[in-house]
C-alpha cells in the first residue's frame, strides 16, 4: 500500500521543498512521505499505482527514451499485480494507528507479491516477464546492500535471485532483444514506477530520478496541482488519476480518484 498523508505539516524549510530548492532523491522523498505523521491518509493499492505508471509510460515523449511497444507498456502496467494478495483487503495499521506502507512489508510477503507480479507479466510476453523479474531483482540486490536482515530473510531473498536468474535465462531465449536493450527498458519501467510513486505519495519535495538515458536524467517538482518534469517528459502534458481509499474511512469520504496533471 502507498500512503498519501493528509492533515500533516510539511516542513517548508526541508531539503527539496519547492522548485527553488535543490532536488533530493526521489526514493528519499517517497520514503519520507511513508513515515510522515498524519491524522488521515489516502491509500493507493500497488496494482493501481502500477497502472498509473503504465499510463505515464504511454504518454512519455522524449528523444532519450526507446520506443515502447504494447508488451513493454503492459509490463509496466502489470508490474505490481502480485500485490493484489495484500492491498485489496482491510488496511492494517500499526500501534499508533498509522496504516502500513509497502516499506513495512517483510521478505516472506513481498517476495510472494514479486513472484505473482512476474508470473502475471510473463503471461503477456517473454519480454514482459523479463522486465518485471529484473526490476525486482534490482530491488532485491539493493536491499541486500543496504538493509541488515535475519538469516531467514536473507535466505528468502537469495533464493528469489537464483530463481529469477534462471527464469530470465529461459525467457531471453524466447525473444530477440539484446541485454543492453532490456537494461534500458527496465530503466524506463523504474523511471515510470518512481514518477508514479512520487505522485501517489503526495510529497511536496523537488526530486531527482536516478535513471539516465543517453546521459540525460530527469527531475520533477510540484506547482500546486501541476507536476512539472525537467526536461519535459510528457510533451503537452497528461491528465491522469489513480483510485484511492480514505483511511480512516468516514461516511462522507471513502473512495475517490486522485487527479494528476503532469508535464
Amino acid at each position: 500500500m502507498i500512503l498519501y498523508p493528509l492533515n500533516s505539516v510539511a516542513d517548508a524549510t526541508s531539503p527539496g521543498h519547492g522548485p527553488d530548492h535543490d532536488a533530493i532523491s526521489a526514493w528519499e522523498a517517497i520514503e519520507c512521505s511513508q513515515r510522515q505523521p498524519a491524522t488521515a491518509w489516502w491509500l493507493i493499492a500497488q496494482p493501481d499505482h502500477a497502472a498509473l505508471a503504465g499510463d505515464l509510460a504511454g504518454y512519455a515523449s522524449s528523444p532519450c527514451l526507446p520506443t515502447l511497444d504494447e508488451d513493454v507498456l503492459q509490463a509496466i502496467r502489470l508490474h505490481d499485480e502480485g500485490w493484489n494478495l495484500f492491498d485489496r483487503g482491510t488496511p492494517e495499521a500499526d500501534y499508533r494507528g498509522r496504516p502500513l506502507s509497502f516499506f513495512d512489508v517483510t521478505p516472506p510477503d513481498f517476495v510472494r507479491a514479486w513472484l505473482g507480479s512476474i508470473e502475471r507479466a510473463q503471461q503477456v510476453a517473454p519480454i514482459s516477464g523479463i522486465m518485471v523479474s529484473e526490476h525486482f531483482c534490482r530491488i532485491a540486490q539493493f536491499r541486500l546492500q543496504t538493509k541488515p536482515d535475519t538469516p531467514e530473510y536473507l535466505r528468502i531473498i537469495h533464493e528469489f535471485l537464483v530463481t529469477e536468474s534462471e527464469r530470465q535465462r529461459q525467457l531471453s531465449q524466447q525473444q530477440r532483444r539484446s541485454p543492453e536493450e532490456i537494461r534500458v527498458l527496465v530503466d524506463v519501467l523504474q523511471l515510470c514506477d518512481l514518477i508514479s510513486l512520487y505522485l501517489c505519495c503526495g510529497s511536496p519535495a523537488a526530486v531527482a530520478f536516478p535513471q539516465q538515458f543517453h546521459g540525460q536524467s530527469f527531475r520533477a517538482h510540484r506547482e500546486g496541482e501541476l507536476c512539472r518534469t525537467e526536461p519535459p517528459l510528457f510533451g503537452r502534458g497528461a491528465s491522469l488519476s489513480v483510485a484511492a481509499r480514505r483511511f480512516p474511512a468516514s461516511p462522507e469520504t471513502g473512495a475517490a480518484n486522485l487527479p494528476f496533471l503532469i508535464v
